[in-house]
């Protein structure tokens, strides 16, 4: 059975609407350089020496701490997902359609068509996936993240706390990008269901997936289980690496900044969040809509499909650069929000945890 979408079709109207990055920026980073004067932040960091800090700070405080900080950026990164959802569903959805005359679709009028057609629940195609998802990613992350930090400190002479959340940030984005390709590829296929079922007007029967799950067991089943985990692989790791190292480099620079104390614990993470989630998706937004019309494609018997490399020759055929930066706006939008709810979720599960935020030791 054929699930493809008019991937052709979309190409030439350039409808290049990002879905959007599911491999959120890591919540335990909303500490990780913040250097308040306050001794409770800055001898809070873990897995750096691995032994104890300036105020007494033991090895199994430190082992607390790291494993608090797992927990609650586990929760932050499922809860901002989850409420910034709606505007995920909304590019990727645009991204996939094409409109009667070749004409675009507005994010106005994706709206109004997804609520006409599917009603509130229409936007939340895939959510459940995503934030368990975003679960095991957000772990997988901060351990990456604490590993090459402290192998850093013990084993490198680089000096620049800058370049060291650089180069922890290219780690993190290389390992977790094998968890968030498979997710990924679930969720698009999930948001973008309504109009592949469209497309096939010679399909014998539904093409609505009832669930996630059921979602990717008609992958593993009809194009095995090396395209649910390496279906877009490439591309994934192409744009996660850069987005940490960035995202690293802006929000420990805005944390260290004297504005971080004038705005206080609650404000802070809110906007710097936001700004950082900025930061880091305007670069690798392009990379971004390729990997969504790549992993869109289903590897069936007789179906040729396009790698990354001719889907980028064919967008930009299609619309020269501009092409690569088409809605723009949803996606700053939904990295504002998800990035500043999920570093607030973070800093209060910290709190409740009775655990400082972790913070670079300099």
């Amino acid at each position: 059975m054929k699930r493809n979408v008019c991937f052709i079709g979309a190409l030439q109207l350039a409808n290049c609407n990002s879905n959007y990055h599911s491999s959120l920026i890591a919540p335990s980073k909303v500490g990780l350089t913040r250097q308040f004067t306050s001794n409770k932040f800055h001898d809070s960091f873990i897995s750096i020496r691995g032994g104890s800090s300036s105020s007494g700070i033991t090895r199994l405080e430190a082992l607390s701490s790291m494993y608090a900080s797992l927990f609650a950026g586990s929760v932050g990164g499922a809860i901002g997902v989850g409420v910034s959802y709606p505007f995920d569903t909304l590019s990727t959805k645009a991204q996939v359609t094409t409109i009667s005359d070749e004409v675009p679709s507005s994010h106005i009028g994706n709206v109004s068509r997804i609520f006409k057609e599917e009603g509130i629940s229409g936007f939340f195609e895939g959510v459940l996936i995503t934030m368990l998802g975003q679960a095991i990613i957000k772990a997988i992350q901060f351990t990456t993240n604490g590993l090459a930090l402290s192998w850093l400190e013990k084993n490198s002479s680089i000096k620049s706390t800058i370049a060291k959340m650089t180069i922890s940030g290219v780690l993190s984005g290389l390992v977790s990008s094998f968890v968030v390709s498979p997710v990924e590829l679930v969720k698009i296929r999930m948001q973008a269901q309504d109009k592949v079922a469209s497309k096939n007007e010679h399909a014998g029967e539904s093409f609505i997936y009832s669930n996630e799950f059921d979602c990717a067991r008609w992958v593993i089943k009809h194009e095995g289980w090396a395209t649910l985990f390496t279906h877009g692989l490439w591309i994934t790791i192409i744009r996660e690496i850069p987005s940490f190292a960035i995202y690293f480099v802006v929000y420990g620079w805005l944390a260290r900044s004297s504005l971080a104390a004038s705005l206080g614990d609650h404000f802070a993470p809110l906007l710097f969040g936001a700004i950082a989630g900025w930061a880091m998706w305007i670069p690798t937004y392009p990379i971004d809509i390729v990997k969504t019309l790549e992993q869109i494609q289903t590897r069936e018997k007789n179906k040729d499909i396009f790698s990354w490399t001719e889907i980028t020759g064919q967008l930009y055929k299609a619309g020269g650069i501009c092409a690569f930066f088409e809605g723009l706006e949803p996606k700053l939008a939904r990295a504002a929000i998800k990035h500043s709810v999920t570093f607030w979720s973070y800093e209060l599960m910290m709190k409740l945890l009775h655990q400082p935020a972790p913070v670079i030791h300099r």
